[in-house]
């Protein structure tokens, strides 16, 4: 390998002031050093087979949500209004807060956050485990991102009393979401990270993603999340239209009690006075009838009105077919080999760069440097 030899610089500068890449002079060097490569590369390959080994196993669920036919609702409430004879009634909601595109911030907000960390949750157990013996833990989400279901042992154990705050109230399952001590705010940052959802705002479909250590226990709190998401939307859509139900209800009962009494006095007054013609009397008959047929006419509208808002609590309610339920997740989304694979790049990349490029531009620095310090 004697003849590839050269100290020729990386780049040199020909009389029409081009620069090039003597590529034959890095072709040698590389040569000249391929045993030191090589080390450089295997060292770094052992780094990614330990890294490799001790990293945490991710798994991840992904469900697609799709949005209802509005006009589907419309319709329905339409043939609603017609039966009851009030065909000029709009129900249409108009512009609601509750918009699908805020479906992300919903899941990453903290008091729907909070509200999962007493989600139960079971570890995953293989069939091979299974027949040695090994039972599934039973933990929650909270346990579990704060590593409560984990024994620690070592330097771990050491590490984590130093963490310890003196004051840090135990959790007792009861949470501020607009207080959290530090312990639980760190839980809900960090199964923030681990939900995600992405929705299309030309179709509408909702794409829910949630990344875990365990393949059951990220679908267990996949399919919580939807779930959960789905009844956060509702009780926001619905409780107006809830409010105003119980509004009708009350009126309706209100007017069924007047129509009551007023249809009592009247019938009252037609069976004491048949034999009075006195027309002091039947002015007062006439009035007692009056007053019963409108508060007849009231309760029958009030009625109507209740009957629509229990329509318009049905109409309110989002639904969504799930187009791609949560999934029992089979291989893990980091791998072992690919890891091991980039260290081992990396350690060759940088072999390489050093003794092509790297060694030869340092000798020269480091003799411009010396002879700059010579001449002063």
């Amino acid at each position: 390998m004697e003849g590839f030899q050269t100290n020729s610089p990386v780049v040199i500068q020909d009389d029409s002031d081009e620069l090039e890449i003597d590529w034959l002079g890095i072709f040698s060097r590389l040569l000249k050093h391929w045993k030191q490569i090589f080390l450089i590369s295997f060292i770094f390959g052992v780094i990614g087979i330990v890294s490799a080994l001790t990293m945490t196993r991710q798994y991840n669920v992904t469900m697609t949500l799709a949005p209802e036919v509005t006009n589907r609702a419309n319709n329905n409430l339409s043939s609603i209004t017609s039966m009851l004879g009030l065909n000029g009634v709009s129900l249409n909601p108009g512009t609601d807060a509750m918009s699908i595109t805020l479906f992300p911030e919903i899941c990453q907000s903290t008091p729907f956050l909070a509200a999962l960390l007493d989600v139960p949750l079971t570890s995953y157990v293989s069939e091979k485990q299974q027949e040695e013996g090994v039972k599934p833990m039973h933990t929650t989400v909270y346990k579990h991102f704060s590593g409560e279901d984990t024994e620690k042992k070592g330097l771990s154990k050491w590490l984590s009393s130093l963490k310890k705050e003196k004051d840090e109230k135990p959790y007792t399952g009861v949470v501020d979401a607009t207080e959290l001590p530090r312990k639980q705010a760190n839980v809900v940052k960090a199964l923030g990270k681990s939900i995600s959802a992405n929705v299309d705002k030309k179709s509408g479909i909702t794409t829910i993603s949630l990344t875990m250590d365990d393949r059951m226990m990220a679908k267990q709190l996949a399919d919580t999340v939807c779930t959960r998401l789905q009844e956060y939307v509702t009780e926001y859509r619905t409780k107006k239209a809830e409010a105003d139900y119980e509004y009708y209800v009350a009126l309706a009962k209100e007017a069924r009690e007047i129509q009551i009494k007023a249809q009592a006095a009247y019938a009252r007054s037609v069976d004491y006075d048949r034999s009075v013609i006195l027309q002091s009397k039947n002015s007062e008959k006439e009035r007692l009838r009056a007053d019963a047929n409108l508060a007849s006419d009231i309760y029958s509208q009030m009625a109507q009105q209740r009957e629509l808002a229990r329509a318009k609590i049905q109409e309110e309610k989002p639904v969504y077919a799930v187009v791609q339920p949560a999934t029992l997740p089979q291989q893990p989304i980091n791998s072992r080999a690919k890891r091991v694979l980039i260290w081992g790049f990396v350690g060759l990349f940088l072999s390489l760069a050093w003794y092509g490029f790297g060694e030869e531009f340092y000798k020269k620095i480091r003799a411009d440097v010396k002879e700059k310090m010579d001449e002063e």
